[in-house]
């Protein structure tokens, strides 16, 4: 069963506390989520452990691998190695040694400080409740709601909780955040858009041979493009799926930097200065941008404010073998296994472990930012096999029903089904498990109405061929039917119906297929309306 867990740490900060939490749990087979509401401690020595934790991992990143290797943005010297001494006063014991044994013990200090401060009683009895709510088993898409900018770095993936459940991943969120409207695709391929940037010190051609192998996607690469050449490639009519970076990148205040070619000048921009086109980009179909780059929260902060479905990123600075790791590993999974997106970047985050006695701390630095209010892709549900079996009319129509009995988790519950049934009743026969017993009756009714729903063209001659002319008791009837299709409304939709006329009588004595028609067209909503023509047909 698919669950998500939105945690939403309310007002506060580290120094003072969250007195306010609230997590909810959405389980399918449930429309509404059931919540819980603690609280947390302040936790002042968390801000210090990350700012020497990161403090020490920059400095030995740049040791191990030279700052040239790094994906951080150029032009900005390195901190000299004698002025570290000062830097490196770990709270817990003084380390002015910098090695990678030491490192670890950082690491593994800020990690259970971390965990202290989770176990703490007025926030382990959530922990306790969404424990006997879960399995080990199934997929947990966690969601952490918060613009603190010390806890979207802390190490959030090595929270107890989420070592105990191994398809379990966490996201950062804004707390605000909406549902954008996107035009339908009508592209057989996936479509992505990879920008190749400033290549000063690093080799970009590992990602962009991972990108060439993927069959079903069509590529547009940008090479060191100017500013101008992006902002072209984002309108493009035909939209992107995938927006892809590569190259050096920094985060500057509360936005994010991204360089784009080795130019002297005009190389670099920020998101927010993409701002315009990249809402035109969303809008056009935009569902994960992926940014291979260093300190990349800056850079989702910005996209998660124009609401971009998915971001994938690196919280601090990535040496270059790291990132065409994480990247290949989760394309791996993501296109290849076509596993869903929590699950890979998990496991692309956890494979980094391997190298970590060479780039240490590697596994800590992919992060998703989701927008809570959006599904994140699948590779199937944006490719052509989702659309074999059924319209993408009928998929938005089966999705806004799945939705009133399951809540949040329908619409990436229904991509994973549509890509593995070969027919709708394989399909409703998949999903029904998903519901609860007295669910199931009134899902089935309402998607066989869906599935097998009578063509308006056939209802309107059915009509015709009773033979009857309208009368006052048809019009009785049609408006009878209108009230059980569509409630207390349909009275005033009738009355327009025959207002619109010249007169009552207007209708009377002509075909009834006329006022069929002009009834049905009072029916926004196409299950509504395919309905009532089912029910007309019952009028005899």
């Amino acid at each position: 069963m698919h669950k998500a867990i939105i945690i939403n740490l309310g007002s506060g900060d580290l120094n003072s506390g969250f007195p306010h939490v609230t997590v909810q749990l959405w389980v399918s087979g449930y429309s509404r989520p059931q919540q819980f509401v603690g609280s947390l401690p302040a936790a002042p020595i968390l801000v210090g452990l990350y700012h020497n934790w990161q403090s020490i991992y920059t400095h030995l990143c740049s040791r191990l691998v030279g700052v040239k290797e790094l994906r951080k943005q150029p032009f900005v010297p390195c901190v000299d190695e004698e002025d570290w001494d000062d830097e490196l006063e770990i709270i817990s014991e003084g380390v002015t040694n910098v090695s990678q044994i030491s490192f670890e013990e950082v690491c593994q200090f800020l990690a259970d400080n971390l965990n202290a401060w989770l176990s703490t009683t007025s926030f382990a009895v959530i922990d306790a409740q969404l424990r006997s709510q879960l399995d080990r088993e199934s997929e947990i898409q966690v969601t952490l709601e918060t613009n603190d900018e010390i806890l979207q770095h802390l190490p959030w993936h090595c929270w107890q909780f989420l070592q105990d459940y191994p398809q379990a991943e966490l996201a950062l969120s804004q707390p605000e955040y909406i549902r954008q409207s996107q035009k339908p695709r009508d592209n057989n391929k996936i479509r992505i858009l990879a920008i190749l940037g400033s290549t000063d010190g690093i080799d970009l051609a590992a990602e962009q041979c991972f990108l060439e192998e993927l069959k079903d996607a069509e590529i547009k690469f940008l090479t060191n493009p100017t500013q101008t050449e992006l902002s072209t490639q984002l309108l493009d009519s035909q939209g992107w799926e995938i927006l892809f970076f590569a190259g050096h990148s920094h985060t500057e205040g509360e936005t994010g930097r991204i360089y784009l070619n080795d130019n002297s000048s005009d190389n670099s921009l920020t998101i927010a200065e993409l701002q315009e086109n990249l809402k035109i980009a969303i809008a056009n179909g935009l569902k994960l941008a992926i940014f291979n780059s260093c300190d990349g929260l800056g850079l989702a902060n910005t996209l998660g404010k124009l609401y971009i479905p998915t971001i994938i990123v690196m919280r601090e600075q990535v040496p270059n073998r790291v990132a065409q790791e994480f990247f290949q590993n989760f394309l791996r999974g993501f296109a290849l296994a076509h596993l869903s997106l929590y699950v890979s970047v998990r496991q692309a985050r956890e494979e980094l472990q391997a190298i970590e006695n060479q780039f240490p701390g590697a596994s800590w630095l992919p992060v998703i930012c989701q927008n809570p209010a959006i599904e994140p892709p699948t590779w199937l549900n944006i490719t052509e096999s989702v659309r074999l079996i059924l319209s993408a009319e009928k998929i938005y129509a089966l999705q806004k029903i799945l939705l009133n009995f399951i809540g949040p988790i329908a619409p990436s519950l229904l991509q994973n089904l549509l890509t593995q049934v070969s027919n709708s009743d394989d399909l409703l026969e998949q999903l029904l498990p998903y519901l609860s017993t007295s669910q199931q009756v009134d899902f089935q009714q309402q998607v066989d109405l869906l599935f097998h729903q009578i063509n308006p063209k056939e209802s309107i001659l059915f009509v015709e061929e009773a033979g009857d002319i309208v009368d006052e008791e048809f019009i009785r009837k049609c408006q009878q039917v209108l009230t059980e299709v569509i409630g207390p409304i349909a009275s005033i939709l009738m009355q327009q119906v025959l207002n619109s006329s010249d007169s009552h009588s207007g209708y009377v004595n002509s075909d009834r297929h006329k006022l069929v028609e002009a009834l049905a067209a009072k029916i926004p909503d196409s299950q509504l309306r395919s309905k009532f023509y089912q029910e007309i047909c019952q009028i005899n």
